[in-house]
């Protein structure tokens, strides 16, 4: 019963729930399920300030510890690892007529992840970008190209500061960052 009540509690644990929720009624419930998973969203935006479609969102393990001010979008974010985001993170698409962008976006991918991504706080990835496992990129850096290089990334636009990453920033197997 407490470890009910604390998940309940949890920020990232409500985060993730009411996702799971909106997919399925996204992809389970003929004709009203789409609203309801809208309004689903919607709500993460009102109590948490996380703006996601989350029909859009296929990440196995996401993390947002500290949601405010992050936008998903509905873009499309793949990832069959581990993705850590930070407070304000933004992931936008170019310009709206881009064909590469058009083109990911009609499949769903237009932000692909590898395992153990961490995005720092206020970062804008704008895609259509691939980012290979075992990245961090710095806070309030602007990722507009895709990273193919483990490494830690910052700047404007991110360029590569050290091929390490930092052990205190990694996604823990069981979810939380370090």
């Amino acid at each position: 019963m407490k470890r009910i009540l604390l998940k309940l509690w949890m920020v990232e644990s409500n985060i993730r729930g009411t996702m799971r929720l909106s997919k399925w009624f996204h992809y389970k419930v003929p004709i009203l399920g789409r609203a309801i998973s809208m309004i689903l969203d919607r709500s993460l935006l009102l109590r948490y300030g996380f703006e996601v479609t989350s029909y859009r969102v296929n990440v196995r393990q996401l993390q947002a510890s500290h949601p405010s001010g992050v936008l998903l979008g509905g873009n499309g974010i793949v990832s069959d690892g581990r993705v850590a985001i930070m407070s304000g993170v933004k992931f936008v698409g170019p310009a709206p007529d881009n064909p590469r962008y058009l083109e990911r976006h009609r499949t769903g991918d237009v932000f692909r992840l590898g395992d153990n991504v961490v995005i720092g706080a206020n970062s804008v990835v704008v895609g259509p970008v691939e980012i290979c496992d075992n990245v961090v990129v710095g806070a309030m850096s602007l990722v507009n190209r895709s990273i193919t290089e483990p490494g830690t990334y910052v700047g404007i636009p991110a360029k590569r500061i050290n091929d390490e990453v930092p052990s205190d920033v990694w996604v823990s197997r069981s979810g939380a960052a370090h």
